[in-house]
Formats: structure tokens, sequence, C-alpha cells
């Protein structure tokens, strides 16, 4: 199996725990502002995808994964983090990698009235944010060979949006059904790791995957279950948030 030189963009809690499973056959670099917080295992590039001056030592790479997370109170941050921010890395790389992993959502898609979607559905967002998702994921097809992977909500133990207003006493009423699509970070590292693993035994990938956990359920089915596990009364209050288009992934 090859060994790939691989950099990861945006090493927050999915690009650390991917970076430290693929250090096991691969030499994995990481870019983040405050390298203190990576692994071991992988190698730090203290720099800022928004700031190209910092970007003037990237390594020599075979496979680049952007993986960056907008900052979510800065009202640009989506243009900056998928659109500028991966032009300011792929301007800097000492040359273009073999493939390029760039990490979307499943927001791109639009359909609402419980629709199963899959790689083939059409994406037509409605949202500011989603649209410039889908024009990244554009871009980085256009500028490098790139396979797109769309996830559904991943949770984890880093990622408790559901946990803490279950504990809060909050619940999503019954009806009209609220459907959560959802995968754990575990494998979402998995679903990237298996891929390379492929590039490696030079296998061929496609150019787009939807990664998501196959079982959708009802958001007050799955926070009724969390008060249960945690011996926590709900108070069956709707909760306030904006609306999700109900689609179900696969």
């Amino acid at each position: 199996m090859k060994n790939f030189r691989i950099l990861i963009v945006g090493c927050g809690d999915l690009g650390c725990a991917l970076g430290q499973e693929l250090s096991n056959n691969h030499q994995v670099h990481g870019l983040r502002r405050n390298t203190q917080l990576l692994p071991a295992s992988i190698h730090p590039i203290k720099a800022d995808f928004n700031n190209p001056s910092t970007l003037t030592n990237l390594p020599l790479i075979d496979i680049l994964i952007y993986c960056a997370a907008p900052n979510r109170v800065i009202n640009d941050s989506y243009e900056d983090t998928y659109i500028n921010g991966f032009s300011h890395i792929i301007n800097h790389l000492p040359s273009p990698p073999q493939h390029t992993f760039f990490i979307s959502s499943t927001s791109v898609y639009a359909q609402h009235q419980y629709q199963w979607i899959n790689e083939h559905s059409i994406t037509q967002p409605t949202t500011a944010n989603a649209k410039i998702m889908l024009r990244a994921e554009k871009q980085a097809q256009a500028t490098l060979k790139t396979t797109v992977i769309r996830f559904s909500g991943i949770y984890s133990s880093q990622r408790l949006h559901l946990f803490k207003q279950v504990i809060s006493g909050k619940s999503h009423s019954f009806s009209p059904a609220q459907f959560s699509n959802r995968i754990h970070l575990d494998d979402c590292v998995g679903v990237i790791a298996h891929f390379i693993m492929k590039l490696a035994d030079q296998q061929v990938i496609a150019p787009l995957y939807l990664a998501s956990d196959m079982c959708p359920a009802p958001i007050s089915e799955v926070m009724n279950w969390i008060a249960k596990q945690t011996h926590t009364t709900l108070s069956l209050i709707h909760i306030s948030e904006p609306t999700r288009p109900e689609r179900i992934s696969y």
C-alpha cells in the first residue's frame, strides 16, 4: 500500500481525529492557528488559511483534506472559509496535490417533503451559507481532482447540541415530525480513511459521496432516548429553531 504525504486544513475535532488515524500509515501535516492543540502524531503547521502571509512554507503533499470550519459569529465566515480560504491554500502549495477531499454538508439539499436523498438528488440550496457551500464544492472540483464528501449532522462527545437541550429540559414536539440525519465523528473519520486506503491501493473513487448513519429518526424521538439515558424530565415544549428541510439522507 502506498504511503501518502497528507495535509489536513482545519484540524478541529474531525481533523485531529482523522490525522491520528491516518498517521499510522501516512505522513500527516495539520494546519491550524493554534498548533498546541494538535496530537503529537500530526506534523504541525501554524498558519491561517485566511492570511496568505502565513502560508509561505506549505509542504509538498500528495493529498489535501480541506475540512475547515467557519466562525459562525462572523457574517462572511462561510465565504472566507470555503471560497477564499481554499483558494489561498491552493495558491500557496508548492505543487497541486494528486487528490483533494473537500468536506461539505447535506445543507446543499433543499428537499422538504420527507424525500430520500442521495448523490444524484438535485441540489437547490435556499440559504446563503448553503449556496456558498455548493459554490465552494464546484470551485474545488473545477480546480483540482477532488472528491466532495457531504456529511449529515456530525455528533460526538465534543458536539453536544441536542444533549445540552435535553439536560436543560427542552424537547422538540412530536408533531409535525422533524427528522434528524446524523453521523458520528468516528464514522466520518472511517469514511475518509476508507477512501484514502482505496487511493493507496490504486482504486478509483467517485467525485461525490453523501455520508450519513442510515437511520433517520424524528428529533423528538432522539431527544426522548437521551432523556431516558440521563434520567431527565422533558418539558415537551417545542424549541424555536431555524426550520430544517425534511429530507432523509442515505
